[in-house]
Parts: C-alpha cells; structure tokens; sequence
C-alpha cells in the first residue's frame, strides 16, 4: 500500500517535471525579443522642427565718404539708437574740393553780378535809342543794333544764374557728402562687428570699401523653419508657436508665425516659415539653434515608434508586431517623419499594438517568439 501511495504521488509530478522541461527547452529556442506599445497621436500634435534665430534688421554699415578713420565710438555689443554717431572721418580729398568749389561759387556770383551790371547798362542804352529812333534822331540799324545788344544782356544774366546754381549744387553735394564724415547707425540694434580701427582708410560705398560696423536688431528676432508638406496647410501668419534653446533647459519663448513663403521648396517638399519671437530681456542671440513647436493638424492619425522598429527590406516597409499569442505577424506601413529616435507611421498601424523594437533578421508570419523586458538584451 505504501508503494502504491509513492506511485500515486510521484508519476504525476515526475510527469509535470518532463512537461516544463519541454517547455523550457522550446522556449530556449525561440527569438528573444523586447516590444513596446505603438502610440497614437491622434489628429492633431504638435510638431517641433529645427530652425535658427536670426535678426529682423541687419546690415552692414559702410561709409559715404572716403577718409581717414579719426575715431570710433561704439564697438561690439553696443546698443545703440537710429542715427547715433558710430565714427568720425578725416576727409582731406573732400574738404579741399569743398574749398575749391566754395571758391568757384564766387567767381560765379562775381560774373552774375558783372552780367547783372553790363544787361542794366545795355537796357538803358535800348531804351535811350528807341526814344531817338522815335523822333527819327537816329537810324533804324542802330536802335536794332542797340536792342539786340540788349538781349544779349538777358541772356548772358540768365547764363550766369545757371551756372550760380549749378554751383551752389555741386557745393551742397560735397558739403553733404563732408558730412557723411560722421558715420551713424541706420536703425536701432546691437553692434555685432567691428572691422576699423583708428587711422583705417575707408573708401566710399560698398562696390569698392569694406564695411565698418556689422548692425542687427535683436528684439524682436525671428526663427526660419523649414515645415514638411504634410503639416504645411497647417502654417499660416498668426500661428502661436514655441521656442526653445538647449541653453534653456525647460524654458520656452513664444512666438508668432509673421510670414510663410507661400509655396513649397521643389527639393526638399517644404515650406518656409519665420516666427518672430520677442527678445526685450537679450536672453536671445541671433544664430542660436533653436527647436520650434507649432500646433498642426493631421488628415489622418499619426502613429509613433522606434526607428530601430521599421524593417525595410525587398518587399518593402513592415513592422513585426506581436500578437496575444506570442506570433508575428510583419505589418505593411507607410513612414513619415523620422527624427532618428522615433518615426512616424502614417498608415497600417492603429495605435496599441505591440511593436517589436530591433526585430531579429529572418522573422516570418507566424514565428513564435519569447518576450523580454524592454531594454532586456535580446538572443
């Protein structure tokens, strides 16, 4: 009776012990593999795509007149307001044909008041010889002779008044252009170059000097973005958006979208946007890398997961999703936006599914697998 009792006991666990054995023994042969949860973004998110911050104003100042820099009075990082002096010039050229044209200018007023004079006496001698000519005191060629005399009296008045204002003109010019000696901010904005130095010889206009200053506005400044065509009907000027620098962790700026370009970019199928974002405190600098949000809505739901996931083979594009009984099946999809972490399956994916992350090369419809944690090394 004991043996019959051990028996009884001991068959139906030993038999248990051979079953797990198998089952342990199979599943040391099935692909090892981590999943994670396809996540569905629904029809609207927010899209966050990379841009650079860059000045609404800029310019490069050059000077008006050739010179001699004398001095220089604001360098990088100055503030400074429309019309502010930034240099002085030494201008010797110019001074001199200041005093070379100011000199011809009398010589003109000379001349015009010497026609003035000789047109007055040339009219009385007109008038006298008419009068003559009437109580036939003297003969018809010379009262003719005498009034002819007399218009060209006029017209050599009317030649030297020309040639007073003409004068008076090329004065005012060089006055003028002596004056752009003081070279002067254009606008409001920071000083962000400077490239003269005192004694530095400038010549006039951009076509055959370099520039002086280097001048941008930095409140507001503006962000360029370059918007994928899927989102692009989503962009418009008065978008709220936000801006974030790495400098700044956890903080965002807000935004504005000002302008799009209206079309989209042939090579790259993408619109152009720019933001504008308030700057009265300096946090931000032109040429800062930044990250812009921007609400945008989407024709259909939007389904992220690891790029490591998509498995791109001769067939196409799949992802080897899991199923409750621990089978694959490799899924047909369509990938949108891939930012090197995640992507963006714009078709054949629902949201919810279990998604393996580095599928295993040789997968099939079918396969049984054995699942591990994710971030668990796989066989």
């Amino acid at each position: 009776m004991l043996i019959v009792a051990f028996m009884a006991w001991y068959l139906p666990r030993l038999q248990m012990r051979a079953e797990l054995g198998a089952v342990a023994s199979r599943n040391a042969t099935l692909p090892r593999v981590a999943i994670t949860p396809a996540i569905s973004e629904g029809l609207t998110r927010e899209l966050r795509v990379p841009g650079g911050l860059v000045a609404v104003k800029q310019t490069m100042v050059y000077a008006r007149a050739s010179g001699y820099v004398r001095k220089w009075y604001v360098d990088i990082g100055a503030t400074v307001h429309a019309g502010d002096v930034l240099a002085d010039l030494d201008t010797p050229e110019l001074d001199q044909q200041v005093q070379q044209a100011r000199a011809s200018l009398s010589q003109k007023l000379a001349a015009l008041k010497q026609a003035e004079a000789t047109n007055e006496y040339l009219q009385i001698t007109a008038r006298r010889q008419n009068t003559l000519f009437k109580e036939q005191l003297i003969s018809q060629q010379a009262a003719d002779q005498a009034n002819s005399q007399a218009s060209v009296g006029e017209a050599n008045v009317a030649a030297a008044k020309g040639d007073v204002a003409a004068q008076e003109a090329n004065v005012r010019q060089l006055e003028q252009l002596v004056a752009y000696g003081r070279v002067v901010a254009p606008f409001a904005g920071t000083i962000t170059q400077r490239f003269i130095d005192v004694g530095s010889l400038v010549n006039a206009g951009a076509a055959q000097g370099a520039s002086l200053f280097q001048l941008q506005a930095t409140n507001p400044l503006r962000a360029v973005v370059q918007v994928p065509q899927t989102y692009a009907p989503s962009i418009h000027a008065g978008v709220a958006a936000k801006i974030a620098v790495r400098q700044y962790t956890g903080r965002t700026f807000s935004g504005t979208v000002t302008h799009t370009a209206g079309a989209l970019d042939p090579t790259t199928r993408t619109l152009t946007a720019e933001i504008e974002v308030q700057n009265a405190a300096g946090e931000l600098l032109p040429g800062m890398y930044a990250d812009v949000m921007l609400p945008v809505a989407v024709s259909h739901p939007i389904v992220r997961i690891p790029s490591s996931a998509v498995i791109y083979d001769a067939t196409g594009v799949h992802i080897a999703v899991v199923d409750d009984r621990s089978r694959v099946h490799l899924v047909v999809v369509q990938p949108g936006r891939d930012n090197g972490t995640d992507v963006e399956i714009v078709d054949g994916l629902r949201g919810g599914e279990r998604v393996i992350v580095s599928p295993p090369a040789g997968l099939t419809n079918g396969t049984e697998v054995q699942l591990v944690p994710h971030g668990a090394p796989p066989a």
